[in-house]
């Protein structure tokens, strides 16, 4: 795990210091202007890049409400677009973290102090489970992967759990598109 830190703070600074660099020698590559041509320049590269990233996000930990927020910067007017594949991303995202969950032994996920109220929680997904993954799903301000964790580690059922996901997250999503679109339009 050390090395893995180690290793992220090196990509980390050598990304800082080739910005550095490229600001040093072409300062007008970040103007409007020259962000303006970039982005014309590589649509399909960056087209592939945001659905790939997307796709990975939750490999990296990235919550899917930043990705959704620079793809609405990036295609303002393809909602339908953006809500498919961001809910793919997302799905494909919840059932790895499900996954995971189901992999961790009661030991490695929960701590002794917690151990004690499994039993209380695992009864809880069993009975509600779905209510709870949905309405955790759409609550905006609570990380969705951590209850992809909970649920694959009490072993809820996968239908129940994607399909809590499912809706959950289609209704958050698609009030960010929408409130985001009205609030460009506002903005812009």
């Amino acid at each position: 795990m050390k090395k893995y830190k180690t290793a992220l703070k090196y990509v980390w600074v050598s990304l800082l210091v080739t910005i550095l660099i490229i600001y040093l020698l072409q300062p007008t590559a970040f103007s409007i202007e020259g962000f303006t041509s970039f982005f014309r320049d590589n649509e399909t590269a960056i087209l592939i890049g945001y659905v790939l990233l997307v796709l990975i996000r939750s490999i990296f930990f990235i919550p899917a409400t930043v990705l959704l927020i620079l793809g609405m910067a990036l295609y303002p007017e393809a909602f339908w677009f953006l809500l498919m594949v961001n809910m793919i991303g997302i799905l494909i995202g919840a059932t790895v973290i499900y996954i995971a969950g189901k992999l961790f032994t009661e030991d490695d996920f929960f701590s002794a102090k917690h151990q004690a109220k499994l039993p209380v929680v695992k009864k809880k997904i069993n009975e509600y489970g779905f209510w709870i993954v949905l309405l955790w799903s759409f609550f905006p301000l609570v990380p969705t992967d951590l209850v992809c964790y909970i649920s694959g580690a009490t072993h809820m059922k996968y239908f129940k759990f994607i399909s809590a996901v499912f809706i959950g997250e289609v209704i958050l999503v698609s009030t960010y598109l929408y409130t985001g679109k009205s609030l460009f339009e506002w903005l812009f």
